[in-house]
């Protein structure tokens, strides 16, 4: 009986700890080192779905609104065919996001926020065996939307738990290489223009400062 009543003791004194910890955690910190991981997964036809990986810093800039530099890759396989490409292979994004948080509560155990964002995406192509007698294309790289959101749970004042579902929006075409002119002499409607607009879901750590 005393083992269970001082069991019983701990148990409450450790939640109540918890709990303390907890609710001087959540509160939306000034400034945070992010990472997180997940998957990509592309709509454009003939495009597969791959591992998503990236990382930033987060910068609180009022009562509700925060903005995150993001820095982020993915790859994808393609299908024989996709974007009209004669050889099946992979495609890489890696993108350089400034995304602008609004947050819905500023404190409490969940933090959810809604996203939006521009930033510049890199994209290159790994073809598995491109015929000889054709010339070499490549995607062009372009400028990248996204939208989203996401949840915090603060753990302890300096670290935090993150779920994100993030939108990019990115439309670029393929052109034959090597490229003869500038790429702002290209008239961008006059290309098969391509919607690479991929959903990524992540998991993610966010130690703040």
């Amino acid at each position: 009986m005393k083992n269970a009543f001082t069991a019983i003791a701990l148990a409450a004194a450790l939640f109540l700890a918890v709990s303390d910890a907890r609710a001087d955690a959540g509160a939306i910190r000034r400034f945070a080192v992010v990472l997180d991981s997940g998957a990509a997964v592309i709509g454009e036809s003939g495009f597969g779905s791959g591992l998503k990986y990236g990382g930033g810093v987060f910068f609180r800039t009022g009562h509700r609104m925060g903005v995150e530099i993001v820095l982020e890759r993915f790859s994808v396989p393609l299908a024989l065919g996709a974007a009209g490409l004669p050889s099946a292979g992979r495609m890489t994004m890696t993108s350089l996001l400034i995304n602008e948080q609004l947050f819905v509560l500023t404190e409490g155990w969940v933090l959810p926020y809604a996203l939006a964002g521009i930033g510049f995406a890199h994209l290159g192509y790994a073809p598995e065996a491109w015929p000889g007698d054709l010339p070499r294309r490549d995607f062009v790289d372009r400028l990248a939307l996204q939208l989203g959101g996401g949840l915090d749970f603060p753990v302890t004042r300096g670290l935090a738990l993150c779920v994100k579902a993030r939108y990019n929006l990115v439309k670029t075409w393929v052109e034959v290489l090597p490229r003869v002119g500038p790429i702002r002499d290209v008239d961008p409607l006059a290309q098969n223009m391509l919607h690479i607009y991929g959903l990524e879901l992540a998991l993610g750590v966010k130690v703040s400062f």
